[in-house]
């Protein structure tokens, strides 16, 4: 049982606490500069259980300033996202502009809330909550997940497939991504289900991976790049995959393309 003093949940990067949070509904925002090459941003619940997000790649980008929001709800989710740029302060009109960038940390539940978190291992990002449904996240917005399994962090990009007319296949090999037109016959168009024998026809004409030469299939999970087990498991939520209408690549990496007419 959790004591009066002890928070529900406690922040701190590379070591130096950041914040504590002893009660909800809250929202914190923080400004919080970032000193080491490899900084280190940790959510620590009141069970001891670490969830820890690796922001190399915004040190990697020329970024030296976080500005979190941190939001523990009644429920004890805990949603948190920050924007990034070389200054104390912040302007949300940039942001807003996409001058500047967005990141949005998977979220957690508490010890103390109702909802089992075993029932976010392999779904997708709308489900984990780091998209929404209705509500079109920004280009500049990219993700931090947390694998299931290893728990370690990568960052995601996101791209909308339904605005460009494509279609996304996962590979079976690493965490690599190919976009095709949604046109194509038999590809797998954003919140319809492509018809068995035309997507098998597809699949088969399909190039392979041109990172590691893996394949490319509907059905493949998003791979963990750290272990290499599923993050968004479509074999083990078949049901979510029409529904999954944003294609992921590692951040800092490029989707790879192919247009059946080259």
């Amino acid at each position: 049982m959790r004591k009066e003093t002890q928070p529900l949940l406690s922040m701190d990067l590379d070591g130096t606490k950041i914040c504590d949070i002893h009660r909800v509904p809250i929202e914190e925002r923080l400004d919080v500069r970032l000193e080491s090459q490899h900084p280190i941003l940790r959510f620590t619940d009141s069970d001891g259980r670490q969830h820890a997000h690796d922001l190399t790649t915004v040190k990697d980008e020329g970024c030296s300033w976080i500005h979190l929001s941190v939001r523990v709800h009644d429920s004890y989710a805990c949603q948190a996202d920050c924007l990034i740029n070389n200054s104390k302060t912040i302007d949300d009109a940039a942001f807003q502009k996409g001058e500047i960038k967005g990141i949005r940390f998977q979220p957690i539940y508490l010890p103390e809330c109702t909802e089992d978190p075993s029932e976010l291992i392999g779904q997708g990002l709308l489900f984990r909550g780091l998209h929404f449904s209705g509500r079109i996240t920004p280009g500049n917005v990219s993700a931090s997940c947390l694998c299931d399994f290893c728990h370690n962090s990568f960052r995601l990009q996101s791209t909308h497939v339904g605005f460009g007319d494509n279609a996304y296949f996962y590979c079976d090999k690493g965490l690599h991504t190919l976009i095709t037109s949604s046109f194509i016959k038999g590809a797998p168009a954003p919140l319809s289900h492509p018809d068995p024998k035309d997507l098998a026809s597809l699949e088969e004409r399909l190039p392979n991976c041109r990172q590691c030469g893996g394949t490319f299939k509907y059905s493949n999970p998003l791979l963990c790049p750290h272990c290499n087990k599923p993050y968004i498991d479509f074999e083990k939520h078949p049901d979510i995959r029409d529904n999954e209408y944003y294609g992921n690549c590692l951040y800092g990496t490029e989707f790879q393309k192919w247009d059946e007419t080259d």
